[in-house]
């Protein structure tokens, strides 16, 4: 019978943790597309999704579409760095061919998928940037909502040092200066 209710205990407690989940999916078009007119003017950055305030964004995959066969990579950050690289250009190796020099790269179209997922905190941006880029690429980002961590004030109490010595100090620098 105890192994039942903690059994019971067990599935109402990842039920509750996989309800407070919620998968989400954003996509961009044309990442890296450069305006014929800018010149050789970098690329502009795409933000491709904004986590919420009270959530954390778990990235769990990206899949890029390479219609206009760029070379990348493809970068994605949120506010302060650079978070993961997807390298759209892939070297096959080609033993016993010498046409070829042994080797040729090919571009593809990349799926990456991270087990544990790459998180983006609360109100930060999904950015992507494209290296190089002419053409563009479509970017489609999937992952989960979590909700955010929750920091604790800690519970004060009061009396102890770091009471008393707050009252020291306060008495101390209300106190007049000595004078000579």
């Amino acid at each position: 019978m105890r192994r039942l209710a903690a059994a019971c205990l067990l599935l109402a407690a990842a039920l509750d943790a996989s309800a407070n989940e919620e998968a989400v999916s954003a996509f961009a078009a044309g990442v890296g597309a450069r305006d014929r007119s800018s010149g050789l003017a970098p690329a502009p950055a795409v933000t491709v999704y904004v986590v919420p305030e009270d959530r954390t964004f778990l990235l769990t995959d990206i899949l890029v579409a390479n219609h206009g066969q760029e070379v990348g990579p493809l970068y994605l950050a949120d506010s302060q760095r650079t978070r993961c690289s997807v390298e759209l250009l892939e070297t096959m190796l080609m033993p016993n061919n010498d046409l070829f020099d042994g080797q040729f790269s090919t571009l593809q179209n990349a799926h990456v998928i991270f087990s544990s997922g790459i998180p983006f905190g609360p109100g930060e941006p999904v950015i992507a940037t494209l290296a190089g880029g002419s053409r563009g690429v479509d970017v489609t980002i999937t992952g989960k909502l979590l909700p955010a961590p929750r920091w604790s004030r800690g519970i004060r109490l009061p009396g102890g040092a770091r009471a008393d010595e707050a009252e020291h100090d306060a008495e101390h620098d209300a106190a007049p200066a000595p004078r000579p």
